[in-house]
């Protein structure tokens, strides 16, 4: 007799061994460890909302479709799908084009999954093939849907994920798409595939919102209509396009609804998987409710599930470089209209800096393998050909080209990596926004990698000097500050004049320990008036200056943080020690040394200053408690920052504590660039200050006033 209590026990033993496996899955990819696999009641959905992962029950006994499922799920996790500013994303392209804001979630999805599939394919191909799979079974039918319905967004998401027969501008029963039309789509492809950020995806939705706007007619439906598939399961309602019509505005309709014809559908069916077009797009409006649908009057289960929303429930979603480009983005393009030939060039740029950045990768190789220090003075001072012919001595089988132009973008012999390029001004703003953006999705790249390596483990800090790192310096120099604002520096000199490290001897006093000199006085001609001095107690002003240099600073931001950091140095060279450090990270925080109390400031280390080239976060709290360590008591601790902390699992909270316990110790002082928030108060009770990054001096003379009370008050 079968023992149906040991089946059902080896039974559930396979599913929570799967089950376990999954959740593995979406934790890796998702860089996030409170993961969770539901599986749905008898539906087709798959969607997440950022911390449980929802599937269809029948996936349960089909394993690769499950963890297909699971992986691009968990990918709209890790790869920022929830950092897309969604709510407002909605709101402004609704406004913008004059769309129903449901119809925008679908076309966020649509290229949501598309740029999530992309990364997936490169970092996890084995499930991206599995979900390809998956997806080709369901074809047949999507396909039926995408006719009957006419659901462009469909076509599109098919010829984005480049399947066979839906690379070629879409046809329609009764509309002609231009070929300009379809050339803003396919750029708009090109462009999310070739950046693969959230800050692509804004813009690629910009895009496609302005085309699509075109093609989708409005139609008014009644809410007591009988629904085709409850009718007749023969008889199918075919919608007359008489009753639709196009209109710049959504809020205009056409008063005659009720026009439909009956035919048969199989025949119908029929008809349409022969064709080469789909019926014309149509948005559906209820005439009771004035609610907006996308759906055809034939109710399909959906196949390809667009209906998911990036908002993490029950939680306030901490900062984080991606969120921060995303609102970025989203502000710069709310009122602009961005052609076809603007997306060209931000190709352009996106192809430079993928070439850039895979030649320096190359050429540090084989500089590494010929024990090259591109740092080392003597290397410095040969010119290129000199250069390209050391490298060349022991590299037969490279490219003489190659390598003289990757000599040339290190050593900064061309500007291409920084100058600006010859377009208008909004345009280079969005291209240096869309760069952010790359630099902050490399970033979580990285951390997703070695996520195994990160998780439990303790976040450390690394400590290295702004000469041995690989930053993006900005253009403004040590010199030319120094000469620009040269009335400035010599007023704070002036101010700080009589604020020095030290007391002069008091010589009046009547008692005390006996003058050295007076010996000299009494058996020569030397005068010497008092014979009795006190002991001097000198007192030493240090002050321990950190700046963010996180992706949110860059710009005018570091640019302000740079002149207060120059001012500072010439104004209290010799007053007061002062030690500089920059500070970002993503899991782990990385400190970067510009000066040290003692040094003399160094022009060309200064001129380094900029962000770093691969990380983009900032670990506040553990960057400053971990430089707190090191120093002796009464040093005054002054923090220059544009926001709240975001890192990878790492936000406002983290910070709180480890700030608050520096402050137990050290007084700290912040000065918060353009910050909005009441964190501040948090982070710093009342010990800190904005300031206008419009202004470059304004950070600098808050700056200097405040050293001159704190000076003051330090030697009261």
């Amino acid at each position: 007799m079968i023992n149906l209590s040991a089946l059902y026990d080896l039974f559930e033993k396979d599913f929570f061994s799967d089950l376990f496996a999954l959740t593995n899955i979406g934790k890796r990819i998702s860089g996030k460890q409170d993961i969770h696999i539901e599986f749905n009641q008898n539906s087709l959905l798959t969607f997440t909302d950022g911390r449980f992962i929802y599937l269809p029950k029948k996936t349960k006994d089909d394993i690769s479709s499950a963890q297909a499922l699971v992986a691009h799920e968990s990918g709209h996790i890790g790869y920022g799908s929830f950092e897309l500013s969604f709510i407002k994303l909605i709101n402004i392209f609704s406004k913008k084009y004059d769309l129903p804001q449901y119809f925008i979630k679908q076309v966020i999805n649509v290229v949501e999954d598309v740029r999530v599939n992309s990364l997936n394919n490169i970092k996890f191909p084995g499930f991206y093939k599995n979900l390809r799979t998956f997806t080709l079974q369901l074809l047949p039918d999507l396909i039926i849907k995408m006719k009957c319905s006419g659901d462009l967004l469909i076509y599109i998401n098919l010829y984005m994920e480049n399947y066979k027969d839906f690379q070629k501008k879409p046809r329609f029963r009764t509309r002609n798409m231009s070929k300009e039309d379809w050339r803003v789509i396919s750029t708009a492809k090109e462009f999310l595939l070739k950046s693969l950020t959230p800050a692509s995806s804004i813009i690629t939705i910009d895009q496609l919102c302005k085309v699509l706007k075109k093609f989708y007619m409005k139609r008014k439906i009644s809410r007591n209509r009988v629904p085709p598939h409850k009718a007749s399961i023969k008889a199918f309602y075919k919608p007359d396009y008489n009753d639709c019509h196009e209109s710049d505005a959504v809020g205009d309709y056409d008063e005659s609804f009720e026009i439909i014809e009956r035919v048969d559908y199989d025949s119908y069916l029929k008809d349409l998987q022969n064709s080469d077009f789909m019926e014309d797009p149509c948005l559906y409006e209820n005439i009771e409710e004035a609610e907006y649908s996308h759906n055809s009057p034939v109710d399909f289960e959906p196949l390809i599930n667009h209906f998911e929303e990036f908002i993490e429930r029950d939680k306030k979603l901490e900062s984080s470089e991606l969120s921060s480009a995303s609102e970025k983005v989203i502000e710069k393009i709310k009122d602009l209209d961005l052609n076809t030939d603007d997306i060209e060039k931000l190709i352009e740029e996106v192809e430079r800096d993928t070439k850039t950045e895979s030649m320096k990768d190359y050429l540090r190789e084989v500089i590494k393998s010929n024990e090259f220090d591109l740092n080392n003075d003597i290397f410095k001072q040969l010119d290129p050909n000199e250069k390209l012919k050391l490298l060349l001595e022991d590299n037969e089988n490279l490219k003489a080209v190659e390598i003289e132009d990757l000599i040339a973008i290190l050593n900064n012999e061309n500007k291409e990596d920084s100058a600006p390029r010859t377009c208008d001004k909004f345009i280079s703003e969005i291209i240096k926004l869309v760069s952010d953006s790359q630099t902050a999705m490399e970033g979580r790249l990285l951390l997703i990698e070695n996520q195994d390596q990160i998780n439990g483990v303790e976040r450390k800090v690394n400590d290295v000097h702004i000469e041995n790192e690989d930053m993006r310096s900005i253009d403004l120099t040590y010199k030319e500050i120094v000469k620009t604002y040269s009335n400035i520096i010599a007023k704070m000199k002036y101010l700080f004049r009589d604020l020095r490290n030290q007391n002069d001897v008091d010589t009046s006093q009547k008692r005390g320990r006996l003058n050295n000199k007076f010996i000299k006085a009494v058996t020569s001609d030397f005068r010497y008036n008092k014979c009795f001095t006190r002991k001097l107690n000198q007192k030493e002003l240090k002050i321990l200056l950190m700046v963010d240099i996180s992706g949110s600073m860059a710009g005018i931001k570091l640019e302000a943080a740079k002149v207060a950091m120059v001012m500072l140095c010439e104004s209290l060279y010799e007053i007061a020690q002062l030690r500089i450090v920059l500070f970002t990270g993503e899991y782990d925080a990385l400190n970067i040394q510009l000066k040290d109390f003692e040094e003399y400031p160094d022009i060309k280390r200064f001129d380094k200053f900029g962000r770093h080239h691969r990380i983009g976060s900032n670990l506040d709290g553990v960057s400053l408690k971990h430089e707190a360590a090191k120093l002796e008591k009464n040093v005054i601790i002054l923090v220059i920052s544009d926001g709240q902390p975001a890192g990878t699992q790492y936000g406002l909270n983290d910070a709180i504590k480890e700030i608050q316990d520096v402050k137990k110790k050290f007084k700290v002082y912040a000065f918060s660039i353009d910050a909005k928030g009441d964190y501040l108060n948090k982070l710093y009770g009342n010990d800190w200050l904005l300031t206008k990054s419009s202004d470059r001096t304004d950070l600098a003379e808050k700056l200097t006033q405040f050293c001159k009370f704190v000076v003051k008050e330090f030697f009261r």
